[in-house]
């Protein structure tokens, strides 16, 4: 999982995850928002604060007599006993007697430590006793029971010194805090955001299937052959396979004609190359591409022969009239050695196509049969490019009988719906047979993807 997350990350696409699963991420925050709110609401609590203040002396005599003037150095002093006072405030014993004194029995120790704190006022003999609780009443209570309670007990403790309330608790009548349904419902919202966001990249990274050109380009050192763009039937509710013809619009025409220039490229001084076309999978157009760059080469008054050797499940017939196809006499039949020569369609002036025929049950046996190759070879004689139309690699091992005889593969992926995995397969499984590979065509490219190179000429193929 994490290779493939790491293989497949790239800024763009990370990117396009996040913008095309952006409202999702916003319906998760609203929900977060929304439940964490209401849970703050329903479970919402204040906490009231009552406070008493003490003055520190640094002779216990001090404490009842009011004639004598603090100096300097007796307020040094009494600021050096804070510390222990604050100690004994919050010590056990003494929290043990402001329970029994004020009959909150419900409180333990441990409790009051919890809400008991103590402050020095800075550069002063003063310190604040603060007590936190939820009821207004048993926060003054026991901050005035501090107050009742804590003089004798310091000055029976600490032999130096002593304290004086200066200021009695009194009845706190607004929270000191309150829980806030909004802060709850803020990070409800980015928790929910943030979930829902990892979890779409993971899943989006986790998603090999093509998105864009790039993504093969950076797997392979294979070239792209050339992008043809995908076509929408007449209602434009889904895309459509389409025959390369004169009346075909511009994109489509442009797309084969780069394709053939790449292959024309790779006939290795070979008179007669014989082009394997196969793909990954089923419905990524490869018998379109074998037909339209048999129909692309007979334009150039090249003599073409394209053979349907996809005996499993052809689809060749789509092409043509009900008229001209042959099941009953086709490459099956010829090479079981049931016809003596296989039937051939003349489609058009420079192009024959030859049939499937109907399924045998042995069609792997067939094509490495003696007969299989003796025909490519007699048609070579006959012909200035053969095109085979092979079964989907991935699925079948068909297309491999030729690794040693075919000019060079032609592997036809598809936006969308190829994985990168099943075609990492399959360039795998043809370079362990030293097959030559000629390139990819990108089919089905959008012609609002930044990658097609003919966006320019939109309006033209509206008025196809």
């Amino acid at each position: 999982m994490f290779k493939t997350i790491i293989n497949n990350f790239h800024l763009e696409k990370l990117i396009w995850i996040i913008k095309s699963k952006f409202l999702y991420m916003l319906l998760a925050a609203l929900i977060g928002a929304v439940l964490t709110g209401g849970y703050a609401t329903l479970t919402q609590t204040s906490t009231y604060r009552a406070q008493i203040s003490f003055y520190v002396y640094s002779n216990p005599d001090y404490v009842t007599d009011t004639g004598v003037n603090l100096s300097s150095s007796d307020i040094t002093q009494a600021n050096s006993l804070l510390t222990s006072y604050m100690q004994i405030l919050n010590s056990a014993t003494f929290l043990s007697e402001i329970i029994d004194y004020t009959g909150l029995e419900q409180y333990t120790v441990e409790a009051l430590q919890k809400r008991i704190t103590a402050a020095a006022v800075s550069n002063t003999a003063v310190f604040k006793v603060s007590v936190l609780d939820q009821n207004p009443v048993n926060a003054m209570n026991i901050a005035n029971a501090i107050g009742d309670l804590a003089p004798n007990e310091i000055i029976s403790i600490v032999k130096s010194g002593g304290i004086e309330v200066l200021d009695a608790a009194e009845l706190p009548t607004e929270p000191y805090t309150s829980t806030s349904v909004l802060m709850y419902a803020l990070i409800g919202a980015v928790l929910g955001f943030a979930i829902v966001a990892a979890w779409c990249v993971i899943k989006g990274l986790l998603n090999t299937t093509i998105r864009r050109k790039y993504e093969i380009e950076d797997m392979f050192t294979i070239p792209i052959l050339g992008e043809v763009p995908q076509q929408q039937a007449k209602d434009k509710t889904e895309a459509v396979s389409v025959r390369l013809d004169k009346d075909s619009n511009f994109g489509l025409k442009e797309a084969y004609s780069n394709i053939r220039v790449g292959l024309l490229f790779t006939k290795k001084g070979e008179k007669c190359p014989i082009y394997a076309v196969t793909s990954a999978d089923c419905h990524e157009g490869k018998t379109t591409s074998a037909f339209n760059m048999a129909v692309s080469y007979a334009q150039m008054n090249k003599k073409v022969l394209l053979i349907d050797a996809d005996m499993r499940n052809s689809s060749m017939k789509e092409f043509l009239q009900d008229a001209q196809w042959n099941d009953t006499d086709g490459l099956s039949e010829y090479l079981a050695e049931i016809a003596d020569k296989p039937a051939k369609i003349a489609f058009e002036k420079n192009l024959d196509i030859i049939p499937s025929g109907t399924m045998p049950p042995n069609p792997s046996e067939l094509l490495v049969s003696e007969r299989w190759y003796q025909l490519l070879q007699d048609s070579q004689k006959e012909y200035d490019a053969i095109f085979v139309d092979f079964p989907s690699l991935g699925i079948v091992s068909d297309a491999l009988c030729l690794a040693q005889v075919a000019t060079t593969y032609v592997l036809v992926i598809r936006e969308n719906l190829t994985r990168i995995e099943r075609i990492e397969m399959i360039v795998r499984r043809l370079e362990s047979l030293d097959a030559d590979i000629s390139g990819f065509i990108y089919n089905g490219i959008s012609q609002k993807s930044p990658d097609y190179n003919y966006k320019l000429y939109g309006k033209e193929y509206k008025k196809d």
